[in-house]
């Protein structure tokens, strides 16, 4: 283990935690995929083997990109963010269709797709972080606010907006708390607030007289009646995602072991969006208890970093991607119990996500970049300080 933490810069605990929820979702995805192998008519193995390939894939960008300077990073913030705001109007226009929602966009040359989504809430995290840092005084300016921070929060919002509302939402949270961070003015926080939910209330409107402008407001209005609605007043065949999940939280009262789920077999997206209901089941309230406190550890060690870094970019940087990662984690468990009406919001690194843990990967490979650097300051600093000591005490016996 030594001799492999020598290649691996950064804080040593996140690579861990990282290669620990890696190795659980190896085994745990290969025990929730046989739904997936009914109705897809694909092999146990072809799936395995290709969640295996991606996400060893991802480990090696992880890798590559804690190797990068953060700087790079902030100078790359606005080309990034440009390339996301072409990719999700591409998606518009081009994406695949899955479950309803156009959100997936094809990797030419490769069998693979990838929801631009995920990377378009990587690219604002950079962009916001870079331009809290270069604006920070002209947050008075409406002007300079609106063109470099509210502007671009929002396009991104309303892009995704038509085909994931859940992602949307979470990113004006994201968004919200990078804000607070940077001390950034409450009036233009809840001005932008008010602008976003006029403008969403004007799209509900105008979807009501042409539904083809947004398809997708009946799901979310249904989803939502049914969350909140007594079990006799919704049709059962409507909820049996969320019920047949309750019922595998219950049945993991007793864990049935790895392997020995019954109700994931009833739940379509029991490796991804229902992925903290299939858990349960296998392995009870003990292995759940378990997975919370790596993330919530995880979460500790990047905060961390945030607190010890020595550029304020790199410090909002590391707080959104912290964010980032613990809003999908609530929102899985959340969906799951029954808490929030149904949406898809994945495991960052456990669930069946394809080429969304590439993108988890990056996001973590850019905290240990950020502790990589803080770890080179701190030995370069050293010989100084012991130096420092020496002369002093030289000093006092002289």
């Amino acid at each position: 283990m030594k001799n492999l933490f020598k290649y691996l810069g950064g804080d040593k605990n996140i690579w861990v935690l990282s290669i620990v929820l890696g190795i659980l979702s190896v085994v745990s995805v290969f025990s929730f995929i046989p739904i997936l192998v009914k109705t897809k008519e694909m092999s146990y193995s072809y799936l395995f083997f290709k969640h295996l390939i991606l996400l060893g894939l991802g480990f090696v960008i992880m890798y590559i990109v804690h190797k990068i300077p953060v700087r790079v990073f902030s100078k790359l913030s606005k080309i990034l963010f440009y390339i996301s705001i072409v990719l999700l109007v591409l998606t518009m226009f081009m994406g695949e269709s899955v479950n309803g929602a156009d959100r997936w966009l094809k990797i030419p040359f490769l069998p693979f797709s990838f929801q631009t989504s995920d990377f378009a809430k990587l690219a604002l995290v950079i962009y916001l972080a870079r331009q809290l840092v270069k604006r920070e005084k002209d947050f008075n300016d409406f002007n300079t606010v609106f063109k470099y921070i509210l502007l671009p929060t929002g396009l991104t919002m309303f892009l995704i907006l038509p085909s994931n509302l859940s992602t949307a939402v979470l990113i004006g949270l994201l968004a919200f708390v990078m804000m607070i961070m940077a001390k950034f003015p409450f009036k233009w926080i809840f001005l932008s607030m008010g602008g976003v939910t006029l403008i969403f209330s004007l799209l509900l409107l105008v979807s009501s007289a042409y539904p083809e402008a947004l398809p997708r407001v009946d799901t979310w209005r249904s989803r939502i009646v049914n969350a909140f609605a007594d079990e006799g007043e919704v049709d059962p065949n409507k909820n049996m995602q969320v019920n047949n999940a309750l019922a595998a939280i219950k049945n993991g009262a007793v864990p049935k072991g790895p392997g020995n789920g019954v109700l994931k077999q009833y739940i379509p997206e029991a490796y991804a969006d229902f992925y903290f209901a299939a858990l349960i089941e296998e392995g009870g309230l003990l292995m759940a208890v378990v997975v919370i406190m790596l993330y919530m550890w995880l979460f500790y060690r990047i905060i961390k970093t945030s607190i010890g870094a020595k550029s304020e970019f790199a410090t909002y940087l590391a707080v959104g991607i912290g964010v980032m990662m613990m809003s999908q984690v609530m929102v899985n468990m959340m969906v799951s119990t029954k808490l929030m009406p149904v949406t898809g919001q994945n495991m960052p690194l456990l669930s069946m996500g394809g080429t969304s843990a590439w993108f988890t990967c990056i996001a973590f490979g850019i905290v240990l970049s950020i502790s990589r650097e803080q770890m080179k300051e701190k030995k370069s600093d050293k010989p100084d300080n012991e130096l420092n000591t020496i002369t002093e005490t030289q000093n006092a016996i002289a």
